[in-house]
């Protein structure tokens, strides 16, 4: 299994270990028993990085519109648990794990990373792949993420920024990001 869940503390850490096929299949498996814990932190870990975008470049097109359902489907029930839901993203995540993370309430990023978007564009009828990619600073300051800490604070942030959520009781932000 690629996706590891620890709870201490009311606090509900999912970890995903390596990037696999079932990952969202994975993650989706282990979001009904958070809806106990006061709330979550998913780490979007830089192994996944470049996951994502390998995915889209293989996969044919049918394949590639199954990945975004499902993705489509976990990031909507990561919207919708009754608990604040924080990433904590430690390094250039693209594809799959930049749109978990954006799924979620409030997002940590190491200051040293950003966030890549590949999209299916079309130029002269052929589809294509498009990418880009915010630096740390530009996603702070647009909004695209709450905190930018050293790669080695990120877990840490995160689980504290969790801990105020759940103790001030504060509003869930519905700040959902598509793509810059």
């Amino acid at each position: 299994m690629t996706v590891s869940l620890d709870v201490s503390g009311g606090i509900a850490v999912i970890r995903i270990d390596e990037p696999s096929d079932t990952v969202l299949a994975e993650v989706r498996a282990v979001l009904p028993v958070l809806a106990e814990a006061r709330a979550v932190v998913l780490l979007v870990d830089p192994g996944l990085c470049a996951a994502g975008t390998e995915r889209l470049v293989r996969g044919s097109v049918a394949q590639r519109e199954a990945v975004a359902a499902a993705l489509r489907g976990v990031a909507g029930e990561l919207v919708n648990l009754p608990v604040p839901v924080v990433a904590a993203i430690g390094g250039n995540p693209s594809g799959e794990a930049a749109e978990l993370a954006m799924a979620c309430d409030w997002r940590v990023l190491a200051a040293d990373g950003g966030l890549g978007w590949v999209t299916d564009g079309r130029v002269t009828g052929d589809q294509v792949l498009v990418a880009r990619r915010v630096t740390a600073e530009e996603a702070l300051r647009t909004g695209l993420v709450d905190r930018v800490v050293p790669r080695c604070s990120v877990l840490r942030a995160a689980v504290e920024l969790a801990n105020e959520c759940k103790s001030t009781q504060t509003e869930r932000k519905s700040c959902r990001i598509v793509a810059p």
